[in-house]
């Protein structure tokens, strides 16, 4: 409990030191964001009725997630992960392509009803009251739970150009630190595994459990990603939609067809650009790991590496001595810190579906305890690595071409105010779970 109360302040600290305006500390929105961290936490991780409530919600990522594998098996021809033919990412990207298609569609049909504005809309109230942000990036914050990074922001995309320097690093860092709905069910599924020993059952509860844990840690980092914005870059001008009560956009879709479709169109433009980062990372990583591996054989390097206590130089080596502090700091047990940094590395250097990918085999193979495995499944629920920059800028810079320079300057900021509000959400949760 304690090391995770000093991950907190040192993480705040962090936050703090980074920022533009040192003097201008945002105490309500520390205070209110921290405060509903813990609640959310509290309510899902130490009470029935909340346990029992989103429970219910990961019952229905499950059911979304078995439809899509029903699709995979439809459209494609399933690799046998299992006999060890593939590697576990083969039979991943096309769980993640039809699950992402299939919950874009979903997101559409509940947009096109109202079903998700008005869900959005809540908890955009609920963060406006608390912490007294403005209406614009409440609502794209509060829309990162559902939707990506790039498409949240279209929501408030006529408040973009107009948005002050602090209103643009919560609505980046936000989408830094959550992850769209398509995105987490697809973790859901890297999580649960395919073990053909396990029982159809035992997947199902794997899957909810996971499903439930994914969910409330997005719901976390929504706050944590406003107090780790606003403490960097303080808020000094007047947001113009600081009272604005409704800036949530018409609905675009004509029919239940047309939000079909749309969802479909969309959810295989979001399959293809993930599915296009997954193969490029694991390529790069496989040739820098073989470089690595060559260098680390070598007399003079061999010497070092046995006394860093690695087996071999490769990147997971590298990046787990590199975070090992910051896991150890989060509360992870210290023989699990530096396989637990190789996830915050690899998660920050390539992407969080590769980490995901590795914590599976962890959790198949043992190699971490089970408080480590849930701090990690809450500490990498995010969107907070090199890659998203571009994406964000290129995204959100082509909704509000003015606002470009901003973007480029806030971005590398926005990235590690997401990842370390991530790191917040899991520290929070180690505590309590």
């Amino acid at each position: 409990m304690s090391r995770g109360l000093l991950g907190i302040v040192c993480l705040l600290l962090v936050a703090w030191l980074l920022s533009s305006d040192r003097r201008r500390f945002p105490w309500r929105i520390a205070l209110a964001g921290l405060g509903l961290q813990w609640a959310l936490a509290w309510i899902v991780l130490r009470t029935d009725a909340g346990r029992a409530v989103f429970d219910a919600i990961a019952r229905v990522v499950t059911a979304v997630l078995f439809g899509a594998n029903a699709a995979a098996e439809f459209a494609f021809e399933p690799f046998d992960a299992a006999a060890g033919t593939f590697p576990w990412y083969a039979n991943v990207a096309i769980t993640i392509a039809t699950t992402i298609i299939l919950v874009a569609t979903i997101s559409a049909i509940g947009y096109h009803y109202g079903v998700l504005q008005r869900a959005v809309a809540a908890m955009a109230w609920v963060m406006k009251r608390a912490m007294g942000v403005s209406g614009a990036e409440s609502l794209s914050a509060a829309a990162n739970v559902f939707f990506g990074q790039t498409e949240a922001p279209l929501l408030v995309r006529p408040y973009i150009a107009g948005m002050t320097r602090s209103e643009l690093m919560a609505l980046m860092t936000c989408g830094f630190a959550t992850v769209a709905a398509g995105i987490m069910a697809a973790y859901v599924g890297i999580l649960t595994g395919d073990d053909p020993a396990m029982s159809m059952a035992e997947r199902e509860l794997i899957a909810r459990t996971t499903a439930r844990h994914l969910l409330t840690a997005c719901l976390m980092s929504a706050p944590a990603a406003f107090v780790m914005a606003k403490i960097m870059v303080p808020e000094r001008d007047t947001p113009e939609t600081l009272d604005a009560t409704n800036v949530m956009q018409p609905i675009k879709t004509r029919s239940l067809l047309d939000a079909v479709a749309t969802g479909g169109t969309d959810g295989m433009r979001l399959a293809l650009n993930v599915l296009a980062m997954l193969i490029a990372f694991i390529a790069l990583i496989a040739v820098i790991n073989a470089g690595l591996i060559a260098l680390g054989g070598t007399r003079l390097v061999e010497p070092v590496v046995e006394r860093l206590g690695m087996e071999q130089l490769d990147l997971d080596g590298i990046l787990g001595l590199v975070f090992s502090p910051v896991a150890w700091m989060l509360g992870v047990e210290w023989p699990d810190c530096r396989l637990f940094g190789a996830l915050l590395g690899k998660a920050m250097a390539t992407n969080e579906v590769i980490a995901y990918g590795s914590l599976r085999e962890l959790i198949q193979t043992g190699a971490m305890s089970e408080r480590s495995i849930l701090i990690a499944t809450y500490s990498l629920c995010g969107f907070a690595n090199f890659s998203s920059i571009g994406i964000q800028i290129g995204g959100i810079g082509g909704m509000a071409p003015s606002r470009r320079d901003d973007l480029v300057r806030l971005g590398p900021r926005a990235m590690l105010g997401g990842a370390m509000a991530c790191w917040m959400t899991g520290c929070i949760a180690g505590m309590l779970g």
